[in-house]
């Protein structure tokens, strides 16, 4: 990676690099402050593979931290300087990088991490379902994944990517890498837009951005808000959660140019694994995840004999460009398990059902964990959440079981609350047997960090709020 952006700055030394809310940097000033980060590294004495933390906020500075960590053969964890940083207890990095301070200082940590040779970087599972797990990353992976999305959406230097997601989750690298790597402008948002959805899209419009990453979730918030049409974006990249029609029939009213693909891929098989170009005449549903990207396989396997909701097959994903594996403290033995590198190629097998559709593009039908029992019964949550979103008034939707009752209730955001009981009627027809027991409107559901729906403070709202 460090040479990559290295013949680019040979190459284009004085096209901009980076930009922020306060300064731009070109590719000669960007190279000087990487060596800089990198004699600074040099200057502690780590030995190759040692692990750091970049401390950071939203500046110019991570893009040369970064670099410089890697140049200077470290092993870099981001954290952003406007979360928790509750999973450091596990990590015992070496030294600590204030990037937008240009600040090295060895910790006191009596035993420091160092990781394997082929690692690139340190990251932590989201935690949407359960702790999260921390993740070593392999930095081939890394410029394997940059490598196809150059050449599949035609990068160039001067193309303009967007940076939104928040430094402490690994698809950050998506944002971060994808420019630097193309000789294409960096434009890092500051908190000020990042935490304000009705900031966004002004954003992106006064920067021109023509690549996009983005959540479902966080996007329709952006949507929420009157804002100016994308005209120059030409491609956004939905991940991280199921993505519906009706929501990319929504994005691409704001944004009429552009490409939208979906891509899929755990942490653990690094930033994404699976592509689908969504079509013009997509429908309103529920949209596959597409293909392997190069040099990956898909594998549907059945958890045992069919049981009353049917033969529920999981998908397991073999690549050469996956991680390394768990920090052996952050996961348990299943964990263990279901993740594996041997001979040069990681074979993960994730909690997400998969089938293939007619013309074989992988479609995630949702989560094992999203098959509950009700009354003897199983109901697929997933399902529920997924009829809910084809509804007009539905902006997003989450289905739960209650632990107290085991009841089925479904939270979604965009109804009046009074409107709620109307919305379970509505749901009666496709649903059948799998109607949720209540409905609770909320103004909106809350997000995690990186975008996704924060289902644990979802189910906290819903043992709290009244339901009808």
């Amino acid at each position: 990676m460090v040479d990559r952006v290295g013949r680019i700055v040979a190459q284009h030394p004085e096209r901009t690099a980076v930009v922020s809310a306060t300064e731009a940097l070109d590719y000669r000033e960007l190279w000087r402050r990487v060596n800089a980060w990198q004699q600074r590294c040099l200057s502690l004495g780590l030995p190759a593979g040692a692990l750091v933390t970049i401390l950071s906020g939203s500046g110019t500075g991570l893009p040369p931290a970064f670099l410089g960590a890697r140049a200077a053969g470290l092993v870099p964890l981001l954290l952003d300087e406007a979360l928790p940083q509750s999973q450091l207890a596990a990590v015992r990095p070496a030294a600590l990088l204030r990037a937008d301070e240009d600040e090295v200082r060895p910790t006191e940590d009596a035993n420091p991490r160092t990781l394997p040779p082929e690692a690139g970087y340190l990251a932590f599972s989201s935690g949407t379902q359960g702790m999260p797990k921390g993740i070593v990353g392999q930095a081939a992976g890394l410029l394997a994944f940059v490598d196809w999305e150059i050449a599949r959406l035609d990068v160039r230097p001067g193309t303009r990517v967007a940076m939104l997601t928040s430094p402490a989750f690994d698809v950050v690298y998506r944002d971060l890498l994808l420019p630097l790597c193309a000789g294409g402008e960096l434009h890092v948002a500051d908190r000020a837009v990042r935490f304000a959805p009705p900031a966004v899209l002004p954003w992106l419009a006064d920067h021109g951005i023509e690549v996009l990453h983005a959540v479902p979730s966080l996007s329709a918030r952006w949507l929420d808000a009157a804002g100016p049409t994308l005209d120059v974006l030409a491609h956004t990249l939905f991940a991280g959660e199921p993505l519906y029609g009706r929501h990319v029939r929504r994005w691409r009213q704001a944004a009429p140019r552009t490409r939208v693909v979906n891509l899929y891929g755990p942490t653990e098989t690094t930033l994404a694994r699976f592509h689908y170009e969504v079509p013009a005449d997509c429908g309103t549903g529920l949209q596959p995840v597409g293909r392997p990207l190069p040099g990956g396989e898909v594998e549907l396997v059945s958890l045992g004999p069919p049981s009353e909701f049917g033969d529920t097959r999981v998908v397991v994903i073999s690549t050469p460009h996956g991680s390394l594996g768990y920090l052996s403290e952050t996961c348990s033995p299943d964990d263990l398990r279901r993740l594996r590198r041997e001979r040069g190629i990681t074979r993960f097998q994730t909690q997400d059902r998969g089938l293939l559709d007619p013309v074989g593009n992988l479609v995630v039908a949702g989560r094992v964990d999203s098959l509950v029992k009700r009354r003897g019964a199983f109901v697929d949550i997933g399902r529920i959440e997924a009829a809910a979103t084809e509804l007009p008034e539905v902006r997003a939707a989450c289905c739960l079981q209650l632990a107290s009752d085991s009841a089925i209730v479904l939270a979604v955001a965009g109804p009046d609350p009074a409107a709620a009981a109307e919305l379970r009627r509505k749901l009666r027809a496709p649903l059948g047997a799998d109607l949720p027991d209540r409905v609770v409107a909320l103004p909106s559901l809350p997000l995690l960090p990186g975008g996704k729906v924060d289902r644990r403070s979802v189910r906290e709202l819903l043992n709290l709020e009244d339901v009808v």
